[in-house]
């Protein structure tokens, strides 16, 4: 497979922009709005709260990932 750089750097940009645009737009009643997510077994939370555990949970991801490939270099992973 050959990846055209650019252009998924370009499309990566257009994504984040897209992104900031639409949070630049919630209010604080936005952000407090409840939602149920018990169909997801997630119970209830706030607009705020499901966004602050999409970030969280995607740092703690890649915070795994970066261990994995340093263990797989032979240094440390995770500094216990």
């Amino acid at each position: 497979m050959r990846i055209d750089l650019p252009v998924t750097r370009r499309y990566a940009q257009a994504v984040r922009a897209a992104t900031d645009a639409y949070l630049a737009t919630l209010t604080d009643e936005d952000l407090a709005r409840d939602l149920d997510l018990s169909s997801f077994g997630l119970g209830q939370m706030t607009v705020a709260a499901l966004l602050s555990r999409i970030v969280l949970g995607h740092i703690d991801n890649m915070c795994g990932e970066i261990s994995v490939l340093k263990g797989l270099q032979g240094a440390k992973g995770y500094p216990i």
